[in-house]
């Protein structure tokens, strides 16, 4: 029996009836970026939750406390990858996938071009506006595809120090899954740009993503011990 797994398991309940209103939101609100991006967090929370309530009824975890010290250092880069899921989240919203063309690293052949950032990430712009195709001009939407870049390279090489991390604490399987799925991503991420963003690609940049994800979390399960409930315990 396993109590805080089943309060994640409620909570990810929760979760799925706001997807149900954000789903009519998205069309409400005729595809407001924020409810657009708060639609795809959604589904990917609903995703970490019940993947970690797998994994925790499966009895993912450690005999003992000997992967404790990497609990809080796996938990920040879950966090950090949210953040930039949300980064992508807000490009697609908006639009900016492609606002620095097909150039990488530059942007629009510059190291440096005219960004716009304050309203490149205004969240709220009032109601009756349509945002099909994207309302922002070339310097905001550049703006948002540089800040997602950033992102990116902050979460690859937080990650890729976590995967040797692991590695050396003895979660060998786990820190080389952390690696190839993070390379994966970060390959499929500029094929997006080199390629002008076709759809497989994309779809497959989304989906590992989730996949980045559901490994971090596992690894996660497997730092807390087997006869306690670790972060469960901490939603009690």
């Amino acid at each position: 029996d396993r109590p805080g797994a089943w309060r994640i398991s409620v909570l990810a309940f929760g979760v799925i009836i706001f997807q149900a209103m954000l789903g009519m939101w998205t069309v409400t609100l005729l595809l407001k970026p924020i409810v657009v991006m708060g639609h795809l967090l959604g589904g990917i929370t609903t995703f970490a939750l019940l993947a970690y309530a797998a994994l925790r009824f499966a009895g993912v975890g450690a005999r003992d406390g000997s992967y404790a010290p990497l609990r809080r250092l796996v938990a920040i880069g879950i966090v950090l990858l949210l953040a930039q899921i949300a980064l992508g989240g807000w490009t697609s919203a908006n639009y900016a996938a492609l606002a620095c063309g097909t150039d990488f690293p530059k942007c629009l052949g510059q190291w440096a071009p005219p960004t716009d950032f304050p309203q490149g990430f205004v969240l709220w712009r009032g109601v009756g506006v349509n945002y099909e195709g994207g309302v922002l001009d070339m310097a905001a939407r550049s703006a948002i595809q540089i800040a997602h870049r950033l992102g990116a390279l902050v979460v690859f090489c937080y990650l890729a120090w976590l995967a040797l991390r692991a590695t050396r604490r003895g979660l060998r399987g786990h820190g080389l899954a952390i690696a190839v799925v993070l390379v994966a991503q970060v390959l499929l991420g500029i094929s997006n740009v080199h390629f002008g963003l076709p759809l497989p690609v994309a779809t497959l940049h989304n989906g590992v993503a989730a996949l980045l994800l559901f490994v971090l979390l596992a690894t996660l399960a497997r730092t807390q011990r087997r006869q306690d409930d670790g972060i469960f315990q901490g939603l009690g």
